[in-house]
């Protein structure tokens, strides 16, 4: 059985992708990617797949998916794209990553002149979330891109996919509510859970860490921007220090564009600068040394429906790591730690700054949170347990 995976992207970083392709793999599919190789760069081999990337410069392929809307160039290169491959490598189940190209996927299925199913995998509330994004932002920019249409297009593009892959029953349920025509046998829950044998390989090689630690350690890892909550972590850290409890506030991760000025800003202030490490980037082999030293972790995302279509990676990582979750109320995130109590949740800024002092001031309830995550990721939150829904999710395609 030979499956086409299409990604928009590169593959080699994708990790929710590789983790669906190496579940396909041991089941004994065949996998076969189509994807972007961007300005000539040269990629590693991954073992036992076919990729075949298509070239093209990086600024090409965003000037490309901005116009989208206006002027479908993208979407028809795709679908000329995916026709070829699913010709050439006979392909059975097509399998394709984010809203935006379901309508590629299903025009290269029918252009093929084969009759082959279409699974939708949704990394994210793309018709959300595209509002959000700064390339959208301004009126010009809204003009040309708008952001506002994928809602509108939603409906249909969802229509062509035999099965949809999400992060949340949460989020699936949404949808169930929002489009009658939906059931939810053609649902698939697959949450960015982490992977236990690689992240023991990472425990094993990973660099050590060099840090001088002198007081408890809130760690803050991924995206550095204001639409993850760091101005409202920062400003709650403020009020920390100024209440005289001793804290280092570690943020790992890089600052998006228009957040940078604000960001550097912030962590430059006199009255928390000497109780802030900032790094801008870690290989992920590494995390789990900065999870080693860290004695709280925080995910403090704006609630929107972005944020409510599925758990982060980060929040699994932290558990991973056996450290209690501070997180905002988004509802994923919210009853995942409420129901395994592993952390706190908060509602506002008052409530962010008593659960950061409540934990800093109690290491029995640390230690015990985060050891009541770690057990959720061992016996429930990975991929060995999980896996069995998305192979579920393919049979029923292939019997239907």
């Amino acid at each position: 059985m030979n499956i086409g995976v299409v990604v928009d992207n590169e593959l080699n970083d994708d990790k929710r992708v590789l983790r669906e392709i190496e579940i396909l793999r041991e089941a004994g599919y065949r996998i076969f990617v189509l994807c972007f190789s961007f300005d000539n760069k040269s990629y590693s081999t991954i073992e036992n797949i076919t990729v075949t990337r298509i070239r093209i410069g990086k600024r090409l392929k965003d000037i490309l998916f901005f116009f989208l809307n206006s002027f479908p160039a993208y979407e028809w290169m795709w679908s000329r794209k995916i026709c070829e491959f699913i010709n050439i490598n006979k392909i059975n189940i097509l399998h394709v990553h984010d809203l935006y190209m379901t309508k590629s996927g299903w025009s290269g299925i029918k252009r093929s002149g084969i009759t082959i199913p279409m699974i939708l995998d949704l990394h994210e509330n793309y018709s959300f979330a595209v509002t959000t994004y700064n390339w959208t932002r301004g009126f010009l920019r809204n003009l040309i891109s708008q952001p506002k249409q994928w809602k509108k297009k939603e409906k249909v593009l969802l229509g062509y996919a035999q099965k949809i892959i999400v992060l949340s029953k949460e989020f699936s349920d949404h949808l169930l509510n929002e489009y009658k025509f939906l059931t939810p046998k053609q649902f698939c829950v697959l949450p960015n859970v982490p992977d236990l044998d690689q992240m023991e390989t990472f425990r094993t090689r990973g660099k050590s860490i060099v840090i001088n630690k002198k007081e408890p350690v809130i760690l803050y890892f991924g995206v550095v921007a204001e639409r993850r909550g760091i101005f409202i972590a920062l400003n709650s850290f403020r009020e920390v220090v100024k209440m005289g409890h001793n804290a280092e506030f570690l943020i790992i991760g890089p600052v998006d564009r228009k957040d940078r000025k604000r960001f550097h800003e912030s962590i430059s202030s006199p009255d928390i600068h000497d109780c802030i490490t900032y790094i801008p980037w870690i290989d992920l082999s590494e995390l789990p040394a900065y999870l080693d030293l860290s004695d709280i972790c925080i995910a403090p995302f704006l609630k929107n429906p972005q944020h409510e279509s599925g758990v982060a990676n980060k929040i699994f990582d932290y558990m991973a790591g056996g450290k209690p979750v501070i997180a905002s109320d988004c509802l994923p995130q919210q009853k995942l730690i409420e129901e395994y109590e592993c952390g706190l949740v908060y509602r506002n800024q008052a409530e962010l700054t008593a659960s950061i002092i409540k934990l800093l001031s109690d290491k029995s309830l640390r230690i015990s949170m985060g050891d009541k995550g770690y057990r959720a990721i061992l016996n429930e939150f990975n991929i060995r347990k999980k896996k069995s829904d998305l192979l579920e999710a393919y049979r029923q395609v292939l019997i239907n």
